[in-house]
């Protein structure tokens, strides 16, 4: 079992066996004779693409997935085949209007999966990550964003202020979501049909390197004396508008 990543949870593992970004070893489940109907087609896409189906009792299962929240289905696999920016700017999808989301040292795997979970849902064109400094492409993550890790296009990248250069010269516009003194209502701000939306660190917000890179600086107006919106809802609140209005 070393050095493999185990899925867990009915979605991500049925969206892995379907979108193949990931070298599947083996499937383990609770029941092989289940008459659960998402169950019986994990463990047909299983037999059909040659991975082991093994039976697995659920506390073994939750030793694996590190969690009793397994669903009875448990995948070892490899690591997600992300993309680099230029195999992006080079595929099909590139040519397309869309806009992509940019994470600058997001930590909470939580956060990482909701956000990919509403940008897929909506329509966004992609997402970006650093390599390090940020959550690791988990199965928390892919639990949290309901299997959409599995297929949504992942971009890696070392460094976050090179990449936005690059896009702003391949005729994208960056909108970066802060409270700084120089950020607007964003349904203020200018939308164009190829932006990325920048979100930053939950405690930290946006690094002041990657600020600089933003041509606009974003923010969702709230009543007085509360408390800002977590990370992922502030997203989905964005991505909405920027879809929409794109």
């Amino acid at each position: 079992m070393a050095g493999k990543l185990f899925l867990y949870g009915i979605a991500p593992v049925q969206q892995c066996l379907l979108h193949q970004n990931r070298v599947c070893h083996e499937l383990f489940v609770k029941d092989l004779k289940t008459k659960a109907p998402r169950i019986k087609e994990i463990i047909s896409l299983a037999s059909q693409q040659g991975v082991p189906v093994k039976t697995a009792d659920p506390h073994t299962l939750g030793k694996m997935a590190n969690t009793r929240l397994h669903q009875g289905v448990v995948l070892g696999c490899g690591e997600l085949q992300t993309l680099s920016m230029q195999d992006f700017l080079d595929s099909e999808a590139a040519r397309s209007r869309h806009l992509l989301i940019a994470l600058d040292q997001l930590e909470d795997p939580q956060n990482v999966g909701a956000i990919i979970r509403s940008a897929a849902f909506l329509g966004a064109g992609g997402l970006i990550t650093l390599k390090k400094n940020s959550s690791p492409l988990s199965a928390t993550v892919s639990k949290a964003s309901a299997g959409a890790l599995e297929y949504f296009p992942v971009i890696e990248v070392n460094n976050l202020s090179e990449t936005l250069q690059q896009l702003k010269k391949e005729g994208y516009s960056v909108a970066g979501a802060t409270m700084g003194k120089n950020s607007v209502p964003f349904n203020e701000a200018p939308v164009t049909d190829w932006m990325v939306l920048v979100m930053g660190n939950e405690g930290q917000g946006l690094r002041r390197l990657t600020e600089k890179r933003c041509d606009t600086l974003i923010y969702i107006p709230g009543k007085k004396h509360t408390e800002s919106l977590n990370v992922s809802a502030a997203a989905a609140i964005l991505v909405q508008h920027l879809v929409t209005k794109g």
